[in-house]
């Protein structure tokens, strides 16, 4: 790594200062694809590893076209799960994102995971991307216990719960509220808007403002801000993913085309 990346610790910082961030996960391979949202205006991506075909072996240049945009490279692992998170930091992922949080113990060793030694137990090798290659083999780990960012996504009851415990734990960077999964449990499915689960999204965004944590919201358009009331805790939006903004694009201009008949 010889230029300075952009951090997802830089932009909770910014975060702090009041200022709002613009994200979005990736589940499909596309280099131009990140340099045309960076362009546009985006501050982070979110690499998916939990849903559809991205491997790991792909993720890594995304990592890399990430950094050379001046974006924020955050990595969604499959699960809560020690091998994935420590080979996601070690590619140079600036931060991890685990799904389905749903107890304070869990998370605590989520934390032990992404840290080294005093402050956890991450395995330690000098000689990764994340690293830097073995070139700062003694400052190297205090550097990437500063650095590193810890995001957990809270998606069910037991969760929602247990978020108080969930969201106090030290270590804990940022949390998201997973929309999409807690509307199917509330049984309005695809209706990731809906009250009870805006609800959730307020009482999670208080209990952060609570401990000084952050947290990211899902919006599909402007009008879907409003929703969260501009709380102070909500320093982040994930929009729709880049394959459901380019339908809509191209559906509007089909459509408006053929009106034209």
């Amino acid at each position: 790594m010889l230029t300075k990346k952009t951090t997802f610790r830089s932009l909770l910082e910014r975060g702090n200062q009041g200022e709002k961030l613009i994200g979005t996960y990736m589940m499909v391979n596309g280099d131009f694809v990140i340099e045309t949202m960076k362009m546009a205006g985006f501050d982070y991506l979110i690499l998916d590893l939990e849903h559809e075909r991205l491997t790991f072996s792909e993720i890594v240049p995304m990592i890399y076209v990430c950094e050379a945009c001046g974006m924020a490279a955050v990595v969604r692992v499959p699960g809560k799960e020690e091998q994935s998170i420590k080979k996601a930091l070690d590619a140079g992922a600036s931060c991890v994102k685990v799904p389905d949080v749903t107890t304070a113990e869990q998370a605590r060793q989520i934390v032990q995971w992404c840290k080294y030694p005093p402050e956890g137990t991450r395995g330690a090798c000098s000689f990764v991307r994340g690293n830097g290659y073995g070139s700062d083999p003694l400052g190297c780990w205090e550097k990437a216990n500063r650095d590193v960012a810890v995001s957990v996504i809270i998606e069910g009851p037991e969760g929602i719960a247990n978020m108080n415990e969930i969201i106090a734990v030290d270590g804990i960077d940022c949390v998201s509220i997973g929309q999409v999964d807690l509307a199917v449990t509330l049984g309005v499915s695809g209706n990731v808007f809906h009250p009870s689960v805006i609800e959730a999204v307020l009482n999670s965004a208080d209990v952060c403002l609570k401990y000084g944590k952050q947290m990211s919201a899902q919006i599909s358009s402007l009008n879907d801000k409003a929703l969260y009331k501009n709380h102070p805790a909500i320093t982040q939006f994930h929009t729709d993913l880049p394959q459901t903004i380019f339908y809509r694009a191209c559906k509007q201009l089909c459509d408006s085309i053929r009106a034209e008949d």
